[in-house]
């Protein structure tokens, strides 16, 4: 079925099927709307015959196109408050005179809506004049934010999370971020109408709430189907953490950084300062001299040292514990960005392990996760994460089960936290998989991938070419895709049978014994091995290998007692013993 039927076949007709951005009214809801010629329902279509679609009142979203395509479905129980228009804005000559003092003419005021009003602003607990700044979108009013003299700021109560300008964000065009309302406004002063802001600004420090970033995933397909992404800003700290964080979630592939002129010892912080000071020639040459994040090609020792002194003083990326006892913490820490397989033999317990390392991480530091695991199967995943979150079994046995409160909150606790890649009918491709945890990344931020295992994805490879060489480039792709997204990649991936000439205990596997190729064992950042001692009843975690050393850890041996009653892994104090790259993979023998 080609595209025109299939969107047709759900009410969706276009004037035209030409890749890019289209709005119509909405099949569902604009027959039962007074303004049923309102253009509510956004319909982006793809360069390879696919389409997404999202109505902006009845939010009713989905897709066509592409065997493998999914759509995302927004949270039915969330509802968004929206403004009512302003009949009469005004626009009095003291806020035009201001503008433009700011280097922005009453035309561009006006095209924008924005206008001088009167708010409670809870900061002075006191109504306070103000700009009113319209938050617009496929022609429906989606908050407004204001701002007094003073720089004090408010938005709406629980408004749709938009960006601002969001309109002008168009298929295959360069998309400019900046860091506020001034800034977007300055741009469009200098011809470059093709940008957008968030509407809560940078954040102070690292890490805070995902809510900053939640209008990236309301834009998710728009975003997706845009061209270069132009990052432009704040030239201080928190506007580089805010330029960090797009460049992470929207792809640094695709990322340019847009830089201010300096003049001596001061430096343009931004594009409204820059407009101010040096004029729109200026503002948009900064812009077409934006550099790729990062440059490609050759580089000095200069283009690292702002990142050196970070490391020094230690910020920026830092290894993180993954929550499995300070024995385990010896033996490996989680670096954002890197590549880590993860073996041992079926069925002895290395999938549960995983679980219970991202459960740890989420837990200690908000990380939040895309899993692949077809082995499992999503609801029995779901359920197993339950389980380590509560601390209790999920079915019925020996011990109490979680009861339907404990439940609740773990499934709360694990939506916010966990979202799951499934192919339902298909085999997929590495590739398939990682563009899917690429929009998991924009959408949600997450930080960590699970593939669980390697045998589920595809393996078809041109007829010349070996296995060792499609396992190699199956790493890189896993590899760029980290570094881009700073997304810890773990995958799964089964050993070999391992002869056993002298009988008895099966000897663990090592990181060459994984099926496939050594180069599991050579371009992993670090590998670990879960390996069950049934004489023993003990499970033992070995990281064999450890990149960065001793950053990271230490090529080391845990060992864990599974607990029944609790579903969890529990570390066994002092336990911990160096291995060595080299040293026997077999098991250390437990101390007496």
């Amino acid at each position: 079925m080609n595209l025109t039927s299939a969107l047709a076949d759900n009410g969706i007709r276009l004037r035209s099927y030409r890749p890019g951005n289209h709005k119509l009214p909405c099949p569902r809801c604009s027959a039962s709307r007074k303004k049923k010629a309102d253009p509510c329902l956004s319909v982006t279509v793809f360069p390879d015959d696919r389409a997404r679609w999202q109505c902006h009142h009845c939010q009713w979203t989905g897709g066509v196109g592409g065997e493998d395509h999914q759509p995302q479905r927004r949270d039915p129980r969330m509802t968004y408050n929206r403004p009512a228009r302003v009949a009469a804005p005004e626009r009095p000559e003291k806020l035009l005179a201001w503008f433009a003092s700011r280097g922005i003419n009453a035309a561009t005021v006006e095209r924008m809506g924005i206008y001088r009003t009167r708010v409670w602003f809870p900061q002075i607990e006191a109504e306070a004049d103000c700009i009113a700044f319209p938050y617009e979108w496929a022609g429906v009013l989606r908050n407004v934010k204001y701002r007094t003299a003073q720089k004090f700021f408010r938005q709406e109560k629980q408004p749709e999370p938009v960006l601002y300008n969001a309109d002008a964000i168009e298929a295959g065009k360069d998309l400019i971020f900046v860091e506020g309302e001034m800034d977007v406004l300055a741009m469009i002063e200098a011809g470059l109408p093709n940008v957008v802001s968030l509407p809560n600004g940078a954040p102070d420090r690292p890490e805070q709430s995902e809510k900053r970033y939640e209008p990236l995933a309301t834009h998710a397909a728009e975003l997706e189907a845009a061209g270069r992404i132009l990052i432009a800003t704040d030239m201080d700290g928190p506007g580089e953490l805010l330029a960090a964080e797009l460049a992470r979630r929207l792809g640094k592939d695709r990322c340019w950084r847009v830089r201010f002129p300096a003049a001596g010892d001061s430096q343009t912080k931004d594009a409204n300062e820059c407009l101010m000071d040096h004029g729109a020639e200026v503002l948009r040459e900064c812009v077409a001299q934006a550099e790729p994040w990062p440059v490609d090609g050759l580089y000095g020792v200069a283009d690292y040292e702002d990142r050196i002194w970070q490391m020094y003083r230690g910020e920026g990326p830092q290894p993180l514990s993954c929550g499995m006892g300070a024995d385990f913490d010896k033996a490996m820490k989680i670096l954002p960005g890197q590549f880590i397989v993860v073996t041992g033999i079926p069925n002895h317990g290395k999938s549960r392990f995983l679980d219970q390392v991202a459960v740890s991480m989420t837990n200690l530091h908000g990380w939040r996760w895309a899993v692949f695991s077809p082995e499992t199967g999503t609801d029995n995943h779901i359920a197993d994460l339950c389980e380590i979150r509560a601390g209790r079994p999920f079915h019925p046995g020996p011990s109490e089960r979680m009861g339907t409160g404990e439940l609740g909150e773990a499934l709360a606790w694990a939506r916010q936290s966990f979202h799951f890649i499934d192919a339902a009918d298909h085999t997929p491709s590495i590739d398939w998989v990682l563009e899917r945890a690429r929009a998991a990344v924009l959408r949600h931020g997450v930080r960590g991938l699970i593939i669980d295992p390697y045998n589920e994805l595809e393996a078809g490879r041109p007829s010349q070419m070996s296995e060792t060489e499609f396992v190699s480039q199956l790493i890189s792709k896993c590899k760029t895709f980290a570094k881009h997204h700073e997304v810890t990649v773990f995958m799964v991936a089964h050993p070999t049978k391992i002869s056993n000439p002298a009988g008895g205990k099966e000897p663990a596997p090592g990181l060459y014994d994984i099926a496939g190729s050594a180069h599991w064992r050579n371009k992993a950042d670090a590998g670990l091995v879960i390996y069950r001692d049934f004489e023993e009843r003990c499970t033992y975690a070995m990281s064999r290998k450890i990149r960065r050393q001793p950053v990271c850890g230490s090529p080391g041996s845990v060992r864990f007692w599974f607990s029944g009653a609790t579903r969890q892994f529990d570390p066994v104090p002092g336990s911990y013993q160096t291995l060595g790259e080299k040293a026997d993979p077999r098991p250390i023998k437990a101390a007496a």
